[in-house]
Order: C-alpha cells, then structure tokens, then sequence
C-alpha cells in the first residue's frame, strides 16, 4: 500500500485524526502515514518521507547506503538523512535531516521507486563523518556488490572537501575482493600492519581443480588468515570446513581462523601469528597503526560512541522550532 498525506487521508476512506489515530499506520515524519507493518523496512519509510518532502529530494550518506545494502558501521540505529538542492527552502520535520547540497544531475539516481544518491556520491559524504576502518569496509561492499569503481570515487571527489584526505586513504587500502565486514577488518590488521595479504585466493590441487578459496593469504607463506562466522558452530557447517581444512592441508597450507572478538580484543596477536608465519622478527609496535585506526572506529566502543557523537546532529527526534519555542 502506498503511502497516505494527511491532507489526502479523505481520498482514502479517513479523516486526518483517524489516521493518526489508527493502529494500523505509523508516521515517520509528521504529514504522512505508512503501514505499520512495514515501519522497518526502509525502502518503505523512505518513499513515505518523500511523499512530504520537496520533489527534488535525494536520500543520501548512511541512508544511500542502507538502501543499497552496503556494509554498515557496528551502530545499531543510523539517521534518515535526504538532501535537496541548494535553493529549496529548509524543511525541518520530526525524524528525517534534510541537507540543502547540489547533487549534480548525474549523481541522482531512483531505485525500487526511492530517489537517492549515486553511490559514488554517496560514499563521498560519508567520508565526512566516518572513520578510516569504517569507511574502508563501506567501499569494499560497495566494490563487491559491483556498484561502482575505483576510479568513478575518484572522479567524484572534490579538492578541499571534508573527508577528502580519509577517502583518499580508504581508496588505497579498498579491496573489493573482501566478502564481509569482518574480512575486511581482518585484512587490516594485517596490512596496516605491514603483512600483506592476497584476498579470496584459489587454491588448487594437483589436477588443477579448485579446492578452496581462501579468505587471506599471507604473502611468502603457507598461512591462510580467515574469518569465522557464529555460522561456523552450525553442525553441517563444521563437517564442511573439517574437510576443506583437510583439503588445505594436503596442498601445504595452514589454516588459521579467527573469531570477531579476537579481531578486536586480539590483534597484536594475530599479527605476532603472521610474523612466525612469515618468518619475521617480533616488532613490539608493529600493530600499532592498526590499533590506533581501531580506536577511532566503529570497532571500538570509543570509536562508536565519537561516530554516535559525529551523527548525533542529523538525529531529528523533534523539530527544532518546537524547542526553541
């Protein structure tokens, strides 16, 4: 069911009060009503918020990117946020931000009838507020999912915008061969680190039949450096890896899995594992740039609480009319 405007609640067999009223809707923003049914789906909201909004209107920055699937940052609530042209007037409703900012016509984009940001565009503001790790995995999902380039990122920066210096970081170090959030959290313990790593190898056997592919391998060694999911306490799923753990051991290799809390609480150990399996000499402070880029990210409970801070400002839970009044 489509989104119903208060002022065509009539049109649809209501009165504006018993719309409001009713236990079958909700309002994401005040002037327009949704299915409650559908209240968490956010292609959903979004086509109602639009509805009340300006008719240039773009969804954009962490929305964009909850649209489109990307991997998100380790909060558990983020913002609506949409944009519209510079000279629109300013709209201050009750649960979404509305920017004024010049989305260039190419930049403007509809899917499953929601009008947002293209993707370059969209990661382009997130590097306004995100840290290194965060936005580095952002751009590995949106590689993998094949949504965009490295090249048509790089075309869309502007010189001299905020973010600019911590995007062209997050492109040097993107790969969007990483199949997960903590994949590529678990290959940036390596190379800020300065352990380089291949992402998704093929490991063949004698026939050369591929047997496995592989999360990382650690350059100049025999070491597999993987992330495991809760999916791998599943029964069948652990009668699976037992065999393919197998499988690379007969071709040489050493698999080493790690789990989510080892990648934050245990990082220094994970490199110290590398460099036994590179054959390195232990560098105390080797881990050091990893650690520090963790503190500012989502992965860590400091970094989390600084993005909360950084997003806090774009949370519309009543309009700023209303208290100033």
């Amino acid at each position: 069911m489509d989104p119903i405007v208060h002022r065509d609640a009539e049109a649809h067999g209501f009165t504006s009060r018993m719309l409001r009223r009713s236990p079958l809707f909700v309002h994401p923003v005040n002037g327009v009503a949704q299915l409650a049914a559908s209240a968490d789906d956010l292609t959903s909201t979004c086509r109602a918020v639009a509805a009340v909004l300006p008719r240039d209107v773009v969804f954009t920055h962490v929305t964009s990117a909850q649209l489109r699937g990307w991997w998100m940052p380790m909060l558990d609530d983020f913002p609506l946020i949409a944009c519209t042209s510079g000279e629109s007037a300013h709209h201050d409703r009750r649960g979404v931000y509305v920017r004024r900012c010049d989305i260039p016509p190419g930049h403007r984009h509809r899917t499953a009838g929601v009008p947002l940001a293209s993707p370059e565009w969209t990661i382009v503001e997130l590097a306004e507020h995100l840290a290194l790790l965060d936005l580095v995995a952002v751009i590995d999902s949106a590689l993998h999912l094949g949504d965009t380039t490295i090249d048509g990122i790089r075309a869309t920066m502007r010189k001299g915008r905020r973010g600019v210096r911590v995007l062209r970081r997050a492109l040097d170090l993107a790969d969007g061969r990483s199949e997960s959030w903590w994949e590529t959290m678990l290959r940036m313990v390596h190379e800020l680190s300065g352990i380089p790593v291949e992402p998704q190898e093929r490991v063949l056997n004698a026939a050369g039949v591929e047997i496995a592919r592989v999360d990382l391998r650690i350059v100049g060694s025999n070491r597999v450096a993987e992330y495991d999911g809760s999916d791998h306490r599943d029964r069948a799923q652990h009668e699976k890896d037992l065999r393919r753990d197998k499988a690379l051991h007969r071709q040489g290799l050493e698999r080493y899995g790690y789990i989510a809390t080892e990648i934050v609480h245990s990082a220094r150990q994970i490199v110290r594992d590398a460099e036994d399996a590179r054959g390195l000499p232990h560098v105390p402070d080797r881990a050091d740039l990893w650690q520090a880029e963790a503190r500012r990210a989502s992965i860590s409970a400091s970094g989390r609480a600084a993005l909360m801070i950084r997003l806090d400002r774009m949370t519309q839970e009543t309009s700023r009319r209303s208290r100033r009044t």
